[in-house]
């Protein structure tokens, strides 16, 4: 590797980009683990399992705030970078406005369709029992999900296109202020509705509170934050949706899985099986790394290859990689030896051993599962990064085919545990695939991390 291109310092730019980005995503997380500790202290299992039935809903939110999300922020960056601020601020409050209409138009869709909706993720026959409380998150939950969506957008443009200090601080007082609603009110109100309204009263004073600080802080008329107002401008937002498509593809592979994975755990185990998996689903934190390392890819590489130099490409690609099989394999270990005492505090001892049982059991092979998973998610994020976007779609489709095969194939075969294995089992075969795609790339398997770097599908490109 060229002198003025050694691991260390690009290792600092990869890391710089991770821990950016870690509080926007925790705030992001903190949803399933605030609403998770709750439900399992007041609801019990009968509350876990609820809030698993609706789930799937709950991820179509996700989804849709991860397109409007994710293609805002990448459009600001790039206008910011141009020194167009102007088309900044355009893109960045029509995104708020379609952003907010875009979330409040499936909020009445969910307000409109519950019934069948709710009946055809599981509440029937001898979950029917569990449709009111299912019905309760999916209702309060949805309400979320519009100012949900604001402060993202806002959160994540402050972190990348401001002063970061400011957008870290403000980022922590958001997580602060949705801890302390969520329990103020849940303890007052200790049903399904009462602990989502709580997170909901967050949010907004969340919002309230960042858009408050943009008004008395940003005194530049030329900065993106200026005069933060609705605007419906169309073609403001075009280009973010475009972008932001892939995310919304890969959000959608998931709500996919997530509902055929809990119907076939109703059917082939039971109730504290899904009390278990969705409350596996909330703490276990592997998911906010995943987030993280693919935007800290999208960032660091991204930088390189905007370069146009393949020397400092290569490099970066060589070092990422590296970087992040050392986090995969780490983390992977860190999962399973923390996953007792976090699981210990977050279930109800009065419900009994059975879910803990479970869902130490699902933390283990989380364990498994995240260091592949890991490897894949830096796969995709390198081809959206270096426009490979065929290969990013095929990826995120392998990765939803392979799973939901596997996990009905082994469900039905083996049985519950066939259901948990289905998706380490399905991360290795996707790397293997990743692997190959690799292979015919560079005319043989990779030998080492430069090979990685996908010169043949890039040549005419750097």
């Amino acid at each position: 590797m060229a002198p003025e291109y050694q691991e260390k310092p690009i290792r600092k730019i990869f890391y710089k980009a991770l821990r950016f980005m870690l509080v926007a995503d925790i705030v992001q997380s903190l949803q399933e683990v605030l609403l998770d500790y709750y439900i399992s202290k007041h609801l019990g299992s009968d509350g876990l399992a609820a809030f698993g039935i609706s789930y799937p809903l709950i991820t179509v939110i996700m989804a849709l705030m991860a397109w409007v999300v994710a293609g805002i922020q990448a459009v600001c960056a790039r206008d910011v970078s141009t020194g167009d601020q102007r088309s900044a601020r355009i893109h960045l409050c029509s995104g708020l406005t379609w952003g907010f209409l875009i979330m409040s138009a499936f909020a009445l869709v969910c307000w409109a369709f519950h019934y069948p909706l709710i009946t055809v993720l599981g509440a029937a026959d001898e979950y029917a029992h569990l449709r009111s409380q299912s019905t309760e998150a999916l209702l309060t939950g949805s309400l979320a999900g519009p100012f949900f969506c604001i402060l993202m957008i806002l959160l994540t443009n402050l972190i990348f296109n401001q002063k970061r200090k400011n957008a870290l601080i403000l980022g922590i007082i958001s997580i602060a202020v949705q801890i302390i609603t969520t329990s103020v009110v849940s303890d007052s109100f200790p049903t399904m509705a009462g602990i989502w309204s709580g997170y909901l009263l967050g949010l907004i004073i969340s919002d309230f509170v960042i858009l408050l600080y943009l008004r008395i802080s940003t005194k530049n008329t030329e900065s993106m934050f200026y005069d933060i107002r609705p605007m419906t401008r169309f073609e403001g937002v075009r280009d973010s949706l475009k972008t932001g498509f892939p995310e919304l593809l890969c959000w959608i592979y998931s709500v996919i899985t997530f509902a055929l994975r809990n119907n076939l755990v109703l059917r082939v185990g039971s109730r504290d099986a899904l009390a278990a998996i969705t409350l596996r689903d909330g703490v276990e934190y592997g998911e906010l790394l995943q987030t993280v390392v693919f935007y800290a890819v999208l960032v660091t590489i991204g930088t390189a290859y905007g370069s146009r130099d393949a020397g400092k490409y290569h490099a970066y690609v060589s070092t990422v990689a590296k970087s992040i099989i050392r986090i995969a394999i780490s983390g992977g270990i860190v999962l399973m030896l923390t996953a007792w005492p976090i699981l210990k505090f977050f279930v109800n001892e009065s419900d009994g051993s059975e879910v803990f049982t479970i869902a130490l059991k699902l933390m283990f092979i989380y364990g498994l599962h995240f260091i592949f998973y890991l490897m894949n998610n830096a796969f995709s994020s390198l081809y959206e990064t270096v426009g490979l976007l065929k290969y990013a779609h095929l990826n995120y489709l392998m990765e939803v085919l392979l799973y939901s095969v596997l996990m009905l194939f082994l469900g039905n075969t083996v049985g519950i545990n066939g259901i948990w294995f289905a998706q380490p089992v399905s991360e290795v075969l996707l790397l293997l695939f990743n692997l190959a795609l690799a292979w015919k790339n560079c005319g043989h398997f990779p030998r080492s991390f430069l090979d990685l770097s996908f010169d043949k599908a890039l040549r005419g490109k750097m």
